[in-house]
């Protein structure tokens, strides 16, 4: 399974956002170049993470981005399914009626495992823990759930 682009760039916008909470608006070309990412597509990203309230904009000449809550209050999970959706590894799980093997596939039970390993593992996260471990390097904050 690979994370696509859309995540792990919606991510890394909202990590410098964290890193910068608290602190006003920040450009969103200020941060593309930061973190090496388009500009452009960094465009496509705000529009889900506005329309899902974890960011908002201001328009003028202190204007720019900013998170509308908290880091420690912004779970990875809720990230990713802004960005991707489901976290089902295999189309059958969200709709058993497209696999007509449904009922005997043998293996389903491993992409339910993985499917419920990996939201577990985002659940356990913040915002805040991705920040922090950014700012230092505390491998506590991995062992937590």
């Amino acid at each position: 399974m690979k994370i696509s682009s859309r995540f792990r760039y919606g991510l890394r916008l909202l990590i410098d956002l964290a890193m910068k909470y608290d602190k006003g608006p920040f450009l969103l070309r200020d941060i593309a170049s930061c973190e090496k990412i388009s500009k452009k597509y960094l465009e496509q990203i705000v529009i889900s993470l506005k329309n899902a309230g974890l960011i908002r904009a201001t328009r003028g000449s202190k204007g720019g981005y900013y998170l509308t809550k908290s880091p420690k209050d912004i779970k990875i999970v809720d990230v990713y399914k802004i960005l991707e959706g489901s976290f089902a590894p295999v189309d059958c799980l969200d709709d058993p009626n497209i696999c007509s093997l449904i009922e005997d596939c043998s293996a389903r039970l491993l992409w339910m495992k993985l499917r419920d390993a990996i939201k577990k593992t985002f659940e356990g996260i913040t915002l805040e823990d991705l920040r922090k471990k950014h700012s230092c390097k505390d491998e506590e904050l991995w062992s937590r759930g």
